[in-house]
């Protein structure tokens, strides 16, 4: 039985070459007791307190779990995009004044993928009662998810929080490749992503986007000075 999916690489752009991992799991991040109590406390009240401000209505613990990710709470989510010119926006496009950028470098990482890691729905587990790092396609609730071709996937949380980073799970190291991006090919890559219709606005279809897209776009140095 053939289990490899013939056309579906995902992408991942990075700032910096840190581990794999998603936010909720990274070492950087402080909490106050038992990590995964804290996982399922803040998700419990996101639930409560979010309505209001959501674009659409989360059905499910799934739905609750991407809206949380896409506005930027910690879970056990990694994102990662169906489209390698997202990747290299993410990678590259959120460097402010690139002549000043301190970065020497962003990551790009390319994910072959198999049948097998895919979530498959309807499914009768909740997201944090996951026995291994699979795939998650979320259902489309809202634009950000359709500007950035956006998929996770989710991470098997181990006691204490601790989690295997990605490029480490024997499952997925050997059908991942990382992908170096020099800093002095910035300035030039986001013209012509920009070119290409991939920048700010398109990538953050909301009124913030627009403004640091015009920011980017009539502020920013030419690329030919950095080359």
């Amino acid at each position: 039985m053939n289990t490899r999916n013939k056309s579906d690489f995902l992408f991942r752009g990075q700032p910096e070459d840190k581990p794999l991992l998603p936010r909720l799991a990274r070492p950087n991040l402080e909490t106050k007791g038992d990590l995964l109590e804290i996982e399922e406390l803040m998700l419990k009240e996101f639930r409560r307190t979010h309505p209001p401000f959501a674009e659409y209505e989360t059905k499910s613990d799934w739905d609750l779990l991407a809206t949380a990710q896409h506005h930027g709470l910690p879970t056990r989510l990694l994102d990662w995009t169906y489209s390698a010119l997202a990747a290299m926006w993410f990678a590259i496009g959120n460097c402010r004044g690139i002549d000043r950028c301190s970065r020497n470098e962003a990551i790009v990482w390319i994910l072959k993928s198999w049948k097998r890691d895919f979530l498959n729905f309807p499914t009768g587990l909740r997201p944090l009662e996951c026995l291994r790092t699979q795939i998650f396609r979320p259902r489309i609730i809202a634009r950000r998810i359709v500007a950035q071709s956006g998929v996770f996937t989710l991470h098997k949380m181990l006691r204490k929080g601790d989690c295997v980073p990605l490029e480490k799970d024997p499952h997925f190291m050997r059908n991942l490749v990382k992908i170096i991006v020099p800093r002095a090919r910035f300035a030039s890559i986001c013209e012509q992503l920009h070119i290409c219709g991939v920048n700010h606005s398109t990538m953050f279809p909301d009124l913030d986007g627009l403004c640091q897209h015009l920011e980017w776009r009539y502020t920013k140095e030419s690329p030919k000075s950095h080359e």
